[in-house]
């Protein structure tokens, strides 16, 4: 017999399966309704995906078997209620593996007050702006690939990566003939997710959780628009005081993890002309967690991460594209350890069928298994005979959006 949470799992699928099909019917355009005389846009999306792997489960799917357990939808309403302030909010669900559970999640919702281009400011729940896609992870239509390069935007943190809670100040300087400056600076705290990938990966490894995860902090976002036409370049910057209450389940232990400085950097350029589109980012995290009582040993970590992305459209409804993505959980290991590196080598097709659906092909060849207490699609918990330092993976992944 199914558990509750894996019937809820199933059903959920089946529901989202069955609402990509019958959107993707018939070609859906932008919705917009009228409440108390103001125009409400609509938009939404729904994707389905199917994972199959030789070796090693990822993503918490049964992908060696091939697994359909793959599928999110978000539907979003935004309106200006005046000339200078909007407002906005998505919800959000998602049934891939154990990640989400079908789950109905708020990714954000704002009021927005632009007092002008140079000068914004926002309030209530805010995409994050962090590299170059922390802030349209949801928005998959925008990309050749069926997923992100997941050394640096993984699928497994997308919840506490995507938003944060707080205020934002925001602002375009143009810069003559030097083009345009955009800013973004934000204070706030990150959501707690129960069924989010790094809570699964700190019970595999024996510890249980005695508090929510706490994460306050701030962050910059730099990004100049060149005098070069479609090139952009940008800084990111954010750090965040983060705290949880664990056990250690075998001698029912507790203590606490106080990490102080958790510090992200990020630079990135994106090149777009009319069929072409380059992309890179480098990326630096570090933390130094403190336990108390000091049961383990002080942890500071260092990681590093890059990625290099091409695409090209070939015709009017086929595009094609790989990246190099690769990721090193400690700068102080070393880097051939499989345990301390993911490389993943991209290779996808994307077949637009209209202006509203599509169709992704993408190929992973991934070397090593990164520290699989830190979500990066290897869990112990459906790989219990252990890790194959390679792994092939076919990913196909179909959505809908309006």
């Amino acid at each position: 017999m199914m558990s509750a949470g894996t019937t809820r799992r199933v059903a959920t699928g089946a529901v989202l399966s069955a609402l990509l099909l019958g959107v993707s019917a018939s070609a859906v355009q932008a919705q917009s309704i009228t409440v108390g005389g103001k125009e409400v846009a609509v938009h939404g999306f729904v994707q389905q995906g199917f994972n199959v792997t030789n070796e090693n489960n990822i993503l918490l799917m049964d992908t060696k078997k091939g697994s359909a357990e793959m599928t999110d939808a978000a539907l979003n309403v935004s309106s200006n209620l005046t000339r200078r302030l909007r407002v906005g909010a998505q919800a959000y669900v998602r049934n891939i593996g154990q990640l989400g559970n079908g789950a109905v999640e708020v990714d954000w919702a704002f009021a927005d007050y632009k007092f002008a281009d140079a000068f914004g400011v926002r309030g209530g729940k805010m995409k994050t702006v962090l590299g170059l896609f922390s802030d349209t992870q949801d928005m998959e239509f925008l990309y050749t690939w069926a997923l992100l390069p997941q050394g640096m935007y993984p699928l497994d943190l997308r919840s506490i990566t995507i938003a944060h809670i707080g205020a934002d100040v925001y602002g375009t300087v143009k810069l003559q003939k030097a083009g345009s400056l955009a800013y973004t600076g934000y204070l706030g705290k990150v959501q707690d997710d129960n069924h989010g990938g790094y809570r699964y990966g700190v019970q595999d490894a024996g510890l249980g959780f005695r508090s929510k995860v706490t994460s306050r902090g701030g962050g910059l976002d730099l990004r100049w628009s060149t005098p070069v036409n479609g090139l952009i370049t940008g800084y990111s910057f954010t750090q965040t005081h983060d705290s949880v209450d664990l056990v250690v389940n075998a001698f029912r232990l507790p203590f606490s993890a106080d990490t102080k400085q958790a510090r992200r950097q990020s630079a990135y350029a994106d090149y777009q002309a009319s069929r072409l589109r380059l992309s890179a980012e480098l990326r630096r995290e570090s933390r130094d967690t403190i336990l108390t009582p000091a049961i383990f040993p002080r942890s500071a970590v260092a990681s590093r991460s890059w990625f290099a992305a091409g695409s090209y459209r070939l015709f009017e409804k086929l595009e094609v594209g790989s990246y190099f993505s690769h990721y090193q959980y400690s700068d102080k290991l070393p880097v051939s350890n499989r345990d301390n590196h993911i490389y993943d080598t991209a290779i996808s097709g994307r077949v637009d069928l209209n202006r509203f659906w599509n169709v992704k092909v993408e190929g992973h060849f991934i070397d090593g298994n990164g520290n699989p207490t830190f979500a990066r699609g290897f869990y112990r918990r459906n790989n219990t005979s252990g890790f194959n330092a390679k792994t092939r993976m076919l990913v196909l992944r179909t959505g809908v959006n309006f």
